[in-house]
Parts: C-alpha cells; structure tokens; sequence
C-alpha cells in the first residue's frame, strides 16, 4: 500500500540581536521557548511547520536547526550586540534553505515554498561596516524568482526600523511598530503575529497571514502587474 506524502512548510524565524536589542535580550529568549512550546503543545503544527530560528547583528547565527522538533533537547540562548548587517544574514538564510528543502525533500516531504519571517528594530548598517558589499544585491539573491525555492518573507519592524527597509525586504506582508520607543511590547506583539500565523497555517496547510496584527501598522507593498 502506498503512501501520499504529507506536505510540509519549512518556516525560518530571523532575530535581530544587535547591541540595541540587550534590553530586551531576556525577552527574546522568552519568545523562543514561546515558539517551541507552541509546536510541541500544537500537533498540527508540530507535524506541518519545520522551523529553524537565525539571529543576526554584525554576523548571522543558526539558533537552531531545521530538524525534528522532538531532536532538540535543550534550546540554545541568544546574546545581543554588535551591528545590524543585513547582507551576511540574507546569505545564510539562503543558504539554509539551499541546504534545508532537499533534505525535507529526501525525508518525502511535500515541500511548500519556505517563509521567512524577520524581526529588527534597526537600520541596515552595511554601508558603514561593508562598503562595496550592499545589502539589496543579497536580498535580491534569496528573492529571485529564478529560483525555485526562493521564499516567502514577512517583516515586522520596531523601534529604529525604517519603513522603506521593512517594505523593501517583506514579500507577502511588512508591519511597523505603531510605538516606537517600546521594543518589548512590540516584540511581544510581533510574537503573537507569528504565533497565530503559524497555527492557522499549520490548520489549513498554508501559508495564513494575518491582515492586521496589534500594536502594528501594516504597510502595503508595492506590485508590479
């Protein structure tokens, strides 16, 4: 008897841990038991979304993997400093996803297009700490639609974010903090955006986003017919 493959969203969650984040370094740990305890509580989700968490600030880092969930016996912790580069943080994420959808593939998955979504409170800084290497040449990389596995992305920006940046990299949806001097209770919001997103995807098999998500503006994006 054969079986039909079930289907699968690989999901990647971006953090920015810069040095303007140490505030709420603590809070971003929370968010990350938040997350875990979501799909391991959720069976749903446990069984669509493959997530992986990265975080960034002058250099991008795997938090974890995207592996089995039940795989993850002790989630790591994230510290907050340095600058907030964009173009080494948008390689690695291709780069998982390069690494990350043929081995789903492999397992028999039915791989959906990823998502990506991205947290920041800050501005490209590139320009000073890479000159000659910007940040928009590696975004249009990971969305070049050349490629089969480019992803979907999704943006939430707060405190010193600039709309035009969380526009310009966002795909499906870009929301912006409606206070801007409160970055912990506009990661919390964030969070639960993501956290309603995910379940209602995991329940219809798709990718679910919400129109409005509190405590933020969502910002149209602009297409090209």
């Amino acid at each position: 008897m054969s079986y039909a493959p079930s289907s699968g969203l690989p999901m990647y969650v971006v953090l920015d841990t810069s040095g303007s984040m140490e505030k709420v370094e603590h809070l971003l740990n929370q968010t990350l038991e938040a997350i875990y305890d979501t799909i391991d509580t959720t069976p749903q989700v446990k069984e669509f979304v493959h997530l992986s968490v990265l975080s960034f600030n002058s250099q991008p880092h795997v938090v974890t993997q995207m592996t089995d969930f039940d795989s993850v016996a002790q989630l790591p912790t994230v510290t907050c400093s340095g600058r907030t580069n964009f173009g080494p943080m948008l390689r690695l994420v291709r780069s998982r996803i390069e690494s990350d959808v043929p081995a789903l593939v492999d397992r028999g998955v039915r791989v959906l297009r990823p998502v990506v979504f991205i947290l920041t409170d800050g501005i490209p800084t590139d320009a000073e700490d890479l000159p000659g290497d910007p940040w928009e040449s590696h975004l249009d990389d990971l969305l070049d639609s050349r490629w089969k596995t480019h992803p979907h992305v999704i943006a939430y920006g707060f405190g010193n974010a600039r709309e035009d940046v969380i526009k310009r990299i966002a795909t499906v949806a870009a929301y912006v903090a409606e206070d801007t001097n409160d970055n912990a209770s506009a990661l919390r919001d964030a969070l639960n955006g993501f956290l309603n997103s995910m379940v209602a995807s995991a329940a219809k098999r798709a990718l679910e986003v919400p129109e409005q998500v509190r405590g933020y503006r969502t910002v149209p994006l602009d297409y090209i017919d």
